[in-house]
């Protein structure tokens, strides 16, 4: 993201101004929270509304959100309310992307739906279950991995919405039985409500930002903004709100795939960036200064004090570093114990 538009996005962010009401309004707020990483995740929510980890925990062992795969397709948050919505829009073309990984492995259409029913069979009689308890129950029916079949099939059983995430077994996610209620919009309000939501969430954003998070195709993306009756306020670039800039924060410590990156990307959003770009997400956390991808950070959590490494690309100025103090502050308060910074 470029600086200047960066910085227009964090306050529909809620990465500046007044925190959100709750764990639930963040994810509502922001349409789906991506969470391959949970723990992480949780923290792009707790910032957004100035909770603990425990009471973003709290929320979603109570079922306030549920962790699904619905967009692109990878882990994401979702309210419980707009899983149904979100999966008649995301589910056919999710299902497009994933058919030839599928086929690689064997899983023609029928044999993912066959697996993916006995999944679902399994979850609502013995739920819940987790991964390899599922798989257990596939292999006693004659189910053979190959490769991350098992994650194929289930995402399968997660895109018809009859399971969903259900409440953590120590450290292991579980599966249970979803109960959605039926979607009361039409297939065009389906598209309208999408964009509405994407934008207000994350606006300033393009008809490609909409479809690179949501997987639809870029004609899909359009005929949504058209539906949602969304004006364009710059060549393609829409917004719900009025656009102001902010006053930018000198330095921020966002999760890895926090929403603040969920945009088509250009080569210059990662010019801080060494080495594989994939790799650096799944792995860190990100370091923002001045609205803009600057580098990582890493943490060690204990039970009573955490620390937390930050590694910039270039050399950060007294405003950055004393950013960087508040928001290990932040941090510390979010995890509830007092956090070490360095800056490496």
């Amino acid at each position: 993201m470029r600086a200047s538009l960066a910085s227009c996005r964090l306050g529909p962010q809620h990465l500046v101004g007044a925190p959100l009401g709750g764990p639930g309004e963040v994810v509502g707020h922001l349409g789906a929270v991506q969470s391959q990483l949970h723990d992480m995740s949780l923290w792009a929510i707790g910032r957004r509304c100035d909770a603990t980890l425990a009471e973003v925990e709290e929320a979603f062992a109570g079922g306030a959100f549920v962790r699904t795969h619905v967009l692109r397709p990878t882990w994401h948050h979702v309210l419980h309310a707009d899983l149904r919505d979100l999966l008649e829009v995301t589910a056919p073309r999710v299902r497009q992307v994933m058919a030839s990984g599928n086929r690689s492995l064997g899983l023609t259409p029928e044999a993912s739906e066959h697996w993916a029913g006995l999944a679902i069979e399994a979850i609502r009689a013995e739920g819940p279950l987790t991964r390899p308890e599922v798989e257990a129950r596939l292999t006693e029916a004659g189910f053979v991995r190959v490769g991350n079949s098992m994650a194929h099939v289930m995402i399968e059983a997660e895109l018809t919405g009859e399971i969903h995430s259900g409440p953590l077994r120590g450290k292991h996610h579980t599966y249970v039985a979803a109960s959605l209620p039926a979607s009361r919009r039409t297939p065009d309000e389906r598209l309208a409500w999408l964009a509405r939501t994407y934008t207000r969430g994350h606006g300033p954003v393009t008809p490609q930002d909409l479809a690179w998070w949501s997987t639809l195709t870029v004609t899909q993306a359009r005929r949504a903004f058209e539906l949602g009756e969304l004006e364009p306020i710059d060549g393609e670039l829409f917004a719900t709100e009025p656009v102001a800039e902010v006053d930018v924060p000198a330095a921020m410590l966002l999760a890895n795939f926090d929403e603040a990156i969920s945009y088509t990307r250009s080569p210059e959003d990662y010019a801080g960036i060494d080495g594989d770009v994939g790799a650096f997400l799944r792995a860190t956390g990100l370091l923002f200064t001045d609205g803009a991808l600057a580098g990582s950070w890493t943490r060690k959590v204990g039970a009573r004090s955490a620390a937390v490494t930050v590694t910039a690309g270039r050399p950060l100025d007294r405003r950055a570093l004393a950013a960087l103090d508040v928001e290990a502050e932040r941090y510390g308060r979010f995890l509830g114990v007092p956090v070490e910074l360095v800056v490496a």
